[in-house]
C-alpha cells in the first residue's frame, strides 16, 4: 500500500488559525511596549533641549522668546551655542507634540511639554506657576494628562 506524504486542506487551515490567533495575542502585548518606549524616548529628548536652554541662558541671560517648538528650534541653532537641532516626537511627521513656554514677563523661567502615549507618567509631572486651565504662564497648551510638564 502507498501513503501519500503531505497534509490535507483542513490540518493546514488549522494550522493557519492557531498561528493567527497566537499573532494578534503576541501583537497586542507588545503595544504597551512600545508605548513606554516612546515615552522614555520623550523624556530624554525633553532632557536634552533642557540643557541647550541651560546653554542659551547662559549665553543670553534669558530664555528664548517663543511660543512654538519650531520657533524655539530656530532661536537655538542660531544663538550660535553649537545645537544644530533639536529632537521631535518619534511618532510625529511634524515635530509639533513637544511645547515650549516661556514666562513673558521676565523670560526667566520657562515649560517644556511632551504628550505621552501612556498616562503611567502624570505623576512626574513637576508643574509650577499654572493658572485655572492648568496651562503654565501664558502658553497656549495645557499640562494636564497625557501632556508631561517640567517647569523651571
Amino acid at each position: 500500500m502507498k501513503t501519500k506524504k503531505g497534509f490535507t486542506l483542513i490540518e493546514m487551515l488549522i494550522v493557519i488559525a492557531i498561528i493567527s490567533i497566537l499573532a494578534s495575542v503576541f501583537l497586542v502585548g507588545l503595544r504597551g511596549f512600545r508605548g513606554g518606549a516612546y515615552d522614555s524616548r520623550r523624556m530624554m529628548d525633553i532632557q536634552k533641549v533642557q540643557s541647550y536652554l541651560e546653554i542659551y541662558y547662559t549665553k543670553n541671560r534669558q530664555y528664548p522668546d517663543e511660543s512654538l517648538w519650531s520657533g524655539l528650534q530656530t532661536a537655538l541653532i542660531n544663538a550660535g551655542t553649537g545645537v544644530t537641532a533639536i529632537p521631535n516626537d518619534p511618532l510625529s511627521t511634524s515635530g509639533n507634540t513637544y511645547y515650549y513656554g516661556v514666562d513673558n514677563s521676565d523670560f526667566q523661567s520657562y515649560v517644556l511639554g511632551a504628550r505621552f502615549s501612556t498616562s503611567e507618567h502624570s505623576s512626574l509631572s513637576e508643574q509650577t506657576e499654572l493658572d485655572d486651565d492648568n496651562k503654565p504662564f501664558a502658553t497656549t497648551f495645557s499640562c494636564n494628562d497625557p501632556v508631561f510638564c517640567i517647569a523651571f
